[in-house]
């Protein structure tokens, strides 16, 4: 997958650069439903 950022730098990234990465895992949220 190449966006068009990969091809023209006049359009935004939708591809976070890698320094935008946490070398912890975040563990947050529920992920367990009820119903």
């Amino acid at each position: 997958y190449n966006p068009y950022c990969a091809y023209n730098h006049k359009y935004s990234c939708p591809i976070p650069p890698r320094e935008n990465s946490l070398p912890v895992a975040i563990h947050a949220g529920v992920k367990a439903f009820k119903h």
